[in-house]
């Protein structure tokens, strides 16, 4: 009886709870500079026979394979993952395809590994099937395949606190995995491939939209739109997107975007003055607190945009001086005037909303991590808002550690993790 193959990855988890319908096929996909990739489409099913992957690697020399996959068969997974090793292919994941249950441990067979944050998924399952199991049956099928994985994953080269991690989301849900945990269990291995997948043109395989290499390093904070379609308001979003990732970095990376990011003379809450007055306030303020997060809240900001563009909306902050011990947090409206131009900012003003005083965490923005965290996880892995989430999740997060709060401890995995101040 083959009911212990039936079970996900993560009872051991990752078997979906969005299985596709139709068996594995292995599609032979264009690439814009003439090679080409395998795509392994639809339900990992104990029957594949790994020697049509070959057959199919073969036939177009093929060196990287890519899948859309909600999962499947364990036992399927893991022979396809070691013959992708056999055979010496590299993997690559992106956000618009599907990657999720037994599809991940496939994914992990790449020689060289690449995936876009939010591109995988996991998580827990119990037995599937109409097999009928006692108690002791099913805890020997729950150790033997357990251990199964384990071996895989270590052979793999993969951190095992993977399949822990697993463990902590529920058979109903899914956890996408993000940059930071792909690389901290070495889910990937590679920052790029050199491949760009996109304008998949298969008749029968669903056009996917083009991305760039996948990486694991986060994104921007509002997702760039394509050059060729993108408007003076996509210009003037991302403008501010980019300004407050600026101002939440370090003091010498930030002082130089603010110099650019100024022109020569600024209406400046309600005062016409020169950008080298304005850099002053910038620098001093840059000194008194040299650790600052700085995050527009989602859904908040409009741009209206004619000769010049209005851009306002909602920021919420953290910031600290550890030399003075002191914390700073709350939310403000901020009002940008951008020239599309010259691509800087002719004026600006704003108006505090709140203050959280005696806050000693930036518990503002952890909550808007949360809210992106929930939205990347909810989500069905096809849709776009899936992925944005993902992004500004990333982008979040990336801001909360350069203010030292950091996600999790050693040894911790799923529901034992929370924000903390690192080192702590």
């Amino acid at each position: 009886m083959k009911y212990a193959t039936n079970l996900g990855f993560g009872i051991i988890a990752f078997f979906s709870s969005h299985v596709a319908t139709q068996a594995l096929e292995f599609h032979p996909v264009p690439l814009d500079n003439g090679s080409k990739v395998i795509l392994v489409k639809g339900e990992f099913r104990f029957d594949d026979q790994v020697a049509d992957l070959e057959k199919a690697v073969r036939a177009v020399d093929a060196k990287v394979v890519t899948f859309d996959s909600g999962g499947g068969n364990v036992d399927a997974a893991l022979r396809l993952g070691r013959a992708i090793r056999s055979m010496g292919l590299s993997t690559v994941q992106l956000r618009s395809l599907e990657c999720s249950s037994a599809c991940a441990l496939a994914f992990l067979g790449g020689i060289t590994r690449s995936a876009e944050p939010g591109s995988i998924g996991v998580h827990r399952t119990s037995f599937a099937g109409d097999a009928v199991v006692d108690g002791h049956e099913a805890a020997a099928a729950v150790q033997a395949l357990t251990a199964e994985i384990m071996t895989y994953i270590i052979e793999m080269g993969v951190d095992p606190r993977l399949l822990q991690l697993s463990l902590s989301t529920g058979s109903d849900d899914m956890r996408y995995l993000t940059g930071k945990e792909m690389q901290e269990y070495a889910i990937v291995n590679a920052t790029g491939t050199g491949v760009v997948i996109g304008n998949m043109s298969k008749p029968d395989v669903a056009v996917k939209p083009t991305l760039p290499t996948p990486t694991s390093v986060p994104v921007s904070e509002t997702a760039e739109p394509n050059p060729v379609t993108q408007t003076t308001e996509d210009r003037a979003r991302k403008f501010v997107a980019e300004y407050h990732a600026a101002w939440s970095k370090p003091n010498s990376l930030a002082i130089n975007f603010m110099r650019s990011a100024y022109a020569p003379e600024v209406t400046f809450y309600g005062a016409d003055v020169s950008q080298a007055d304005v850099m002053k306030e910038k620098i001093a303020f840059a000194e008194r607190w040299p650790e600052r997060a700085y995050s527009v809240v989602y859904g908040s900001e409009s741009v209206a945009c004619d000769s010049r563009c209005q851009v306002e909306g909602t920021v919420e902050w953290f910031a600290r001086s550890l030399a003075r011990g002191k914390t700073s947090s709350g939310s403000a409206r901020f009002e940008l005037e951008w020239d599309p131009v010259t691509g800087r900012i002719v004026a600006e003003t704003g108006k505090v909303i709140a203050t959280d005083k005696g806050e000693k965490s930036p518990k503002r923005i952890i909550s808007q991590w949360h809210d992106q965290n929930g939205a990347c996880r909810g989500g069905s892995g096809n849709e776009g808002e899936t992925w944005r989430a993902c992004d500004r999740r990333e982008v979040i997060d990336a801001k909360l550690r350069a203010v030292g709060w950091c996600y999790g401890r050693e040894g911790e995995y799923g529901y034992q993790m929370n924000w903390h101040i690192c080192g702590q």
